[in-house]
């Protein structure tokens, strides 16, 4: 059976990513906040709250949730309770982690190399769509036929 022999040839693969520690990585920035929460801790911790206004549209959930991933991943350090120099109250903070910095440093990277390349972006897009709309455009006039 061709389903059987394919879902034989591909388990291993799947097995190796999901223990494969680039999957990790991928896997954990893949989430929708995750690379913007580490952006807005690069010039320095910051409490939750300032995060949470830094970070327009996201919830309070979804930002727990996020630096709780980042956290165990090992990106993030906090929440670190710090006493403020003026003796006011306590306060919980969040900052990134010698780990964080690095991977940070990989993600300007990619930022670096989607700016040199977006011309060349724009057009594979532009190049696609005009294509997917004639393919539709035939199926549709053949399907009227």
């Amino acid at each position: 059976m061709v389903i059987g022999r394919y879902a034989r040839n591909v388990a291993p693969a799947l097995e190796r990513a999901a223990t494969s520690p680039s999957s990790w990585v991928i896997g954990t920035l893949a989430g929708r906040w995750s690379i913007l929460a580490l952006d807005a801790l690069a010039d320095g911790g910051c409490r939750f709250n300032a995060l949470h206004r830094t970070l327009e549209g996201i919830n309070h959930k979804v930002l727990m949730e996020t630096l709780y991933k980042l956290q165990r991943e090992g990106y993030v350090a906090g929440p670190l309770t710090t006493e403020p120099d003026d003796g006011g109250p306590w306060f919980v903070r969040y900052d990134l982690t010698p780990l964080g910095r690095q991977l940070l440093a990989l993600i300007e990277g990619i930022r670096e190399w989607s700016v040199e390349h977006a011309p060349e972006l724009a057009a594979a897009r532009s190049e696609f769509d005009q294509r997917h709309a004639r393919e539709t455009a035939t199926v549709a006039s053949a399907a009227e036929a």
